[in-house]
């Protein structure tokens, strides 16, 4: 598996959730819930995932400018 950085890991976990959510509504009235639980959990993983870049990379951009 290839690795994945912390961006395209959120931006896929927000894609993720996105599906599961409209899978459910396209299947009203069946067993839904855990598509609903599984966004909810895929959205939080997401939104804890820190996608700013480190301190000291933002320091070494400048200074070799």
């Amino acid at each position: 598996m290839k690795l994945q950085t912390p961006k395209q890991r959120r931006d896929f976990l927000i894609y993720y959730a996105r599906v599961l959510l409209r899978e459910a509504q396209a299947r009203r009235g069946q067993n839904v819930d855990w598509m609903l639980a599984g966004a909810g959990r895929a959205r939080r993983e997401a939104m804890a995932i820190d996608v700013r870049p480190a301190q000291l990379a933002l320091f070494d951009a400048e200074v070799c400018a």
